[in-house]
């Protein structure tokens, strides 16, 4: 098993961290604009392998052909927000490397499935499925596992237990929890524990700087559920082509994630206000692309 990493900053170097703690992987590939930090990602990583006694193949650099062969790449390149940029900014510039990243992935490993974990990520999902023309099942986004991971915490902090919920939508504000599908013992709150995880992200974002661990174990996990094919039930950002009425977006929704990529798109049968809450955040993603010529 090769994963492949264009990113080699905080999130991705910890999640190829995550994904060398428990999985066996054969090799790993980094590949940054910054050379000397991919390689030293890469050789701090082989020592870490080496204290679990493991001995994959780590390497690191610019040279996107160190990709070839990749059964997955994981793209986390990009800008972060700064003071002062708006959204359309930040997806602007982000468009930019993601369809440059795009180009070179083609080139150089053009059978790899293709996470998206670069923010805004279900636009740069989209563009980085238009721009490969990859299948729609090999090109998907991570973001609604980390906002249904920050929601089951809060549910517990709340007092409850969740056993299935599912953060859906746009990775941002427009999120929202499906309740007709949502199962949680305890008498908990729900809107207030959806409310939390919709904006507890900012919360860490401003006592540190970036999230980092919650993003790197959701990674690892929709990875594993591929490379391991564990056809796990996940919330993946993927593009949809008529599913809940909905086209030509990509959009967080439930799927079955396993060796052939999004195998499933798991169609529930969601209240009206569910659906409508679906269609807004889908709405709101597609102006997004129109923005930017998409």
């Amino acid at each position: 098993m090769k994963i492949g990493f264009v990113g080699a900053g905080r999130v991705g170097s910890a999640s190829a961290f995550t994904c060398i703690q428990h999985m066996d992987v054969d090799e790993i590939a980094l590949v940054d604009i910054v050379e000397d930090l991919a390689i030293g990602e890469a050789m701090d990583l082989s020592h870490a392998a080496s204290a679990l006694d493991k001995y994959p193949k780590i390497v690191g650099g610019t040279d996107f052909g160190l990709l070839k062969g990749s059964d997955i790449i994981v793209v986390t390149a990009g800008l972060a927000r700064k003071p002062g940029m708006s959204r359309l900014d930040l997806a602007t510039k982000n468009a930019e490397i993601i369809r440059d990243v795009a180009k070179k992935i083609m080139q150089n490993s053009p059978e790899s499935k293709i996470l998206v974990v670069t923010n805004p990520m279900d636009v740069m999902t989209y563009i980085m499925w238009k721009e490969t023309g990859k299948p729609r099942n090999e090109v998907f986004g991570m973001g609604n596992l980390l906002d249904t991971a920050r929601l089951r915490e809060r549910i517990v902090a709340l007092g409850g237990k969740p056993r299935k919920v599912f953060m859906m939508g746009e990775h941002g504000d427009s999120m929202f929890l499906p309740k007709s599908i949502a199962e949680v013992n305890g008498n908990v709150d729900l809107d207030k524990a959806v409310e939390e995880a919709r904006f507890i992200a900012a919360e860490v974002i401003k006592r540190k700087g970036a999230t980092i661990y919650g993003p790197a174990v959701c990674i690892y996990r929709m990875v594993k559920a591929v490379l391991e094919d564990t056809k796990e039930e996940i919330p993946t950002s993927v593009v949809l082509q008529g599913e809940f009425g909905i086209r030509d977006v990509a959009v967080g929704v439930p799927v079955i994630l396993g060796k052939n990529g999004v195998e499933k798109i798991v169609e529930y049968d969601f209240t009206e206000e569910e659906l409508q809450a679906l269609k807004r955040s889908a709405e709101i993603l597609r102006e997004r692309l129109n923005e930017l010529g998409y």
